[in-house]
């Protein structure tokens, strides 16, 4: 957990709980971090009580500057003459009103430089995991927010679907049709045109289609899967260190069925039967899990909705479940969860949801 220079006398619990508040709020916040607020709000009662003390006092602090605008945009001011007293009062009621509520909270966040002031707010205001790739999203012909599926018809009449917060830009040119898939999962349902091929590139991987229909997913982990639905596909590296000339290249083909999971590296795995309902559910918006970890059901639904959900319980994680999900709502999905598990859900905010017992 981060701490702040300069920072007043407050009590230990309650500048604990300010600090995670803060780090919850930034843009950048890890896994690492997201675990270690469930660790610290798990140990005891009061750290959760500390810790919506600390959001009730930004909610106010929000709600005074609101109020402040509105009374300054009201006041017309003639910069020639003195400022009526009348015209101040009721901003200075304003702002001793807050002090007195919170004297010593409202002395420290006014000591927080405007910057991390400003990132916070932005941060509010952003929506998780999405913030990571806006830059790819402006650059891209055509992206998905948080939770949102599209079809894409594109000139040859080849289908893209686009899964939950993914991006990918088309380039057809005379000899070839290539697509970027800078970031997500797309399932390509590809016309036939034997003079132009149809390849898809992203993060160092080059797909290649021999038939109708497959998928890659380029992951926030940075793995890439191909799994192929109909006919194969073919795979080979094209990452800036790769010497090997082309002709003399590693070529991995994925039949029908198969998926092919690349880590990263110099070398292709070889591509591995799959079950293919399972991995292509999503394409109906449902999440299939058989006999595996809650961790992998929480680690998807994460994907479509904004926010985190976590569990601080590495038992519970490892707990193995079996069912078929509706990924349209994402909440009432991880409700019937919790329901079945006999789970409690803590939130804190709209986007911040920890499960326990």
């Amino acid at each position: 957990m981060p701490t702040y220079p300069d920072e007043p006398n407050l009590p230990e619990l309650n500048q604990q709980a300010i600090n995670w508040l803060i780090t919850l709020r930034a843009d950048n916040i890890s896994d690492e971090d997201m675990h270690g607020f469930a660790d610290w709000l798990s140990q005891d009662a009061t750290h959760a009580a500390a810790f919506a003390e600390a959001e009730d006092m930004l909610n106010n602090m929000l709600a005074a500057g609101a109020s402040l605008r509105q009374k300054l945009s009201n006041t017309v001011v003639d910069v020639s003459k003195p400022i009526p007293a009348q015209a101040i009062e009721p901003v200075v009621a304003v702002i001793q009103a807050k002090t007195r509520k919170q004297p010593n909270l409202t002395k420290y966040w006014l000591a927080i430089p405007l910057a991390l002031a400003a990132t916070l707010l932005v941060a509010v205001l952003g929506v998780m995991p999405q913030q990571a790739h806006l830059f790819d999203a402006y650059l891209s012909d055509y992206h998905t927010g948080t939770g949102e599926q599209r079809d894409i018809q594109l000139t040859d009449g080849s289908h893209l679907l686009l899964n939950t917060n993914s991006a990918v830009s088309v380039d057809y040119q005379d000899a070839i049709r290539l697509i970027t898939l800078h970031h997500g999962q797309v399932r390509f349902t590809v016309a036939k045109d034997t003079n132009r091929p149809f390849e898809v590139h992203s993060g160092g991987l080059s797909v290649r289609a021999l038939g109708t229909v497959f998928e890659v997913y380029n992951q926030e982990t940075g793995d890439i899967s191909v799994t192929v639905q109909e006919h194969a596909a073919s795979a080979r590296l094209s990452i800036p260190e790769q010497t090997t000339p082309p002709e003399q290249q590693q070529v991995v083909v994925i039949n029908e069925g198969q998926q092919l999971h690349y880590l990263g590296g110099q070398h292709l795995p070889a591509p591995q039967a799959s079950d293919i309902n399972q991995l292509t559910a999503w394409q109906q918006q449902k999440l299939f899990i058989n006999d595996r970890p809650l961790s992998e059901a929480i680690a998807e639904l994460n994907r479509y909705r904004n926010g985190r959900i976590v569990v601080p319980d590495a038992n519970l994680n490892d707990q193995r479940i079996t069912g078929v999900f509706s990924l349209a709502n994402p909440d009432e999905t991880l409700h019937t969860l919790s329901t079945a598990l006999a789970l409690q859900e803590t939130s804190f905010g709209s986007w911040w949801v920890v499960l326990h017992r």
